[in-house]
């Protein structure tokens, strides 16, 4: 419901939508009515509708329109599939919350980079071969998305609090000073595992109170909701402002939102759900906006999965697969719906996506996404397979390039 088909032409896949989220001639099902969605233009005629509706809750994605960008049907994919091949050629836990969450972060079914993440491997990338100093952070705990080669740069994981003091109530008044002076010692003897542990505790610290002393200066001036992810969004524009001091020409941050696994009442969880993220999402432009960064600054939303579009006996809905993303930011050529919005949702013989109960197998990958987010970030064409190891097993109309999603290089 968070993009729906509003006008279609000659097939009316609204209609088709309505159906297939249960509307009978006695319920209205899980689906929107027209007055409920905030009609848009597709710009795009290769989609089954020339306008699509927002959910009614998420009316900063239509006043951002002109820099934001819808990708409709698209997920993890190893490569194209259908209905007759995706189990094969798809070997992942489909429909698991951990295994799908996991993957998706990877973007490496093959494991051809063993532990590490596509943000990671950018950021080696840049940091290595580019030569542009990178920094990754996580506000919401470890992510394997920001993982890397071993000995590459380390991610900086903080909480939505911002930076507390390291150690706060020491057992003795030099403790991190003793910590610093146990893990610096060195011997021709000490053990690989050693060395590393010792190595990367020390580069925390360090890493650590460097970053809290340049954070202790940075300020909002936009008034930020009382929202997990209000509080994740802010502490993003706070270490936005120490770039300069940290040397860092690029940073990545993960946040993330939870409470999103409708099983049931489905309607009322995603209004209250989209209308907190929507005032998250204000005050972050707009405190974006504020320190001139709005142009330099791309946000992509991703999920593990989408949802089924039939709804269950519990108003709600179950683990599907594909879904529809979008990405905004000042630089973006915003003002369409690319992907492909799917025309026809039920299960038969003749479509070739459609899996029970509405499930839809994704028609563009994530590297569709990805390949152009890449490429403006700096990655060379010669690096992505590393970055993406799977984007050239998809075709150049399934993927998308830094001028296809960007209005500034």
């Amino acid at each position: 419901n968070m993009l729906a088909p509003y006008t279609c032409a000659p097939i009316d896949v609204y209609e088709r939508y309505r159906s297939i989220r249960g509307k009978t001639d006695r319920e209205d099902g899980v689906g929107l009515p027209l007055n409920r969605l905030l009609e848009i233009p597709a710009n795009n005629p290769a989609q089954p509708c020339s306008s699509f509706g927002i959910h009614e809750e998420l009316s900063v994605l239509k006043d951002l329109y002109e820099h934001t960008l819808f990708i409709a049907n698209a997920g993890l994919l190893a490569k194209p599939v259908a209905t007759s091949n995706y189990k094969g050629e798809t070997p992942v836990p489909l429909f698991s919350h951990n295994g799908m969450t996991s993957e998706t972060s990877k973007d490496d079914i093959a494991d051809k980079y063993l532990g590490t993440g596509v943000v990671g491997r950018m950021v080696d990338v840049l940091t290595t071969k580019a030569g542009i100093p990178t920094s990754k952070f996580t506000i919401d705990g470890q992510q394997i998305l920001l993982s890397g080669k071993p000995g590459g740069p380390s991610p900086y994981t903080i909480g939505s609090e911002g930076l507390s003091a390291f150690n706060e109530n020491p057992s003795i008044e030099n403790m991190t000073n003793v910590i610093k002076a146990l893990n610096n010692s060195t011997t021709a003897d000490s053990g690989f595992f050693a060395e590393t542990w010792s190595s990367k505790l020390s580069s925390s610290i360090e890493k650590y109170q460097s970053l809290k002393a340049v954070l202790a200066d940075a300020e909002t001036s936009t008034e930020f909701p009382d929202s997990k992810i209000a509080d994740q969004l802010k502490v993003v524009t706070q270490i936005m402002q120490t770039a300069p001091s940290r040397r860092s020409r690029r940073d990545i941050f993960y946040v993330s939102d939870s409470g999103y696994d409708t099983h049931k009442n489905v309607d009322e969880k995603l209004r209250n759900k989209f209308s907190t993220i929507n005032a998250a999402l204000k005050a972050f432009v707009a405190e974006v906006k504020a320190l001139d960064l709005w142009e330099s600054t791309v946000l992509l939303q991703f999920s593990e999965f989408g949802r089924t579009l039939a709804p269950n006996t519990g108003d709600g809905t179950d683990h599907g697969w594909a879904g529809h993303h979008f990405m905004l930011g000042g630089a973006v050529a915003g003002g369409k719906v690319l992907g492909m919005y799917p025309h026809d949702f039920k299960q038969s013989t003749s479509n070739n996506i459609a899996l029970s109960r509405g499930r839809m197998i994704p028609t563009y990958p994530w590297d569709a996404m990805w390949k152009g987010t890449a490429e403006w970030f700096g990655v060379e064409s010669s690096d992505m397979d590393k970055v993406l190891p799977m984007h050239s097993n998809f075709p150049p109309e399934l993927l998308y390039g830094k001028d296809d999603l960007f209005l500034i290089p």
